[in-house]
């Protein structure tokens, strides 16, 4: 049985404790689906239950990759082969062609590119989302009103 702190999430960080994970903190399930869009474009990435983003490998080859477009869920396919710990040169929207990674930011577990989407539930306020572009790797983070945006229950955003 997981314990509970007694310590109130606001004071968590003073005290040093690192707060519980986002999925714990909200009523949001795992594999609750995402709306995904380009911030650059504003067009829809998702087909499906995929969201689609053009990839180059780093021998300058262009594909296809199709994401699952739910939280938390992580399968992938690819039209070209791509390691599990491979780090892609480029991760772009398939319809205006920019770059989603993210300028001079990298991911704090290894070090890798990240790449920044837009996402939200249904039809609701849209979330800035930043994932790490390496596929094994599962960190993710979102600016901290975009959190306490996610995790308000009684918020008409969401």
């Amino acid at each position: 049985m997981e314990k509970k702190s007694s310590i109130p999430p606001a004071n968590r960080q003073e005290e040093g404790l690192k707060p519980p994970p986002l999925m714990r903190r909200t009523h949001l399930q795992h594999d609750t689906y995402l709306s995904c869009w380009c911030p650059h474009c504003g067009v829809g990435l998702n087909e499906g239950d995929r969201a689609v983003f053009e990839i180059t490998n780093n021998e300058g080859e262009v594909g296809v990759s199709r994401v699952a477009a739910y939280l938390n869920v992580l399968e992938q396919e690819s039209t070209l082969h791509v390691d599990d710990d491979e780090e892609l040169a480029d991760v772009r929207c398939p319809h205006c062609r920019v770059s989603l990674i993210e300028p001079g930011q990298l991911c704090r577990e290894d070090g890798c590119k990240l790449v920044g989407i837009e996402v939200s539930i249904s039809n609701s306020k849209r979330l800035r989302l930043i994932s790490c572009i390496r596929r094994s790797c599962r960190w993710y983070t979102m600016s901290e009103e975009d959190n306490e945006r996610l995790i308000l229950r009684d918020s008409h955003e969401w």
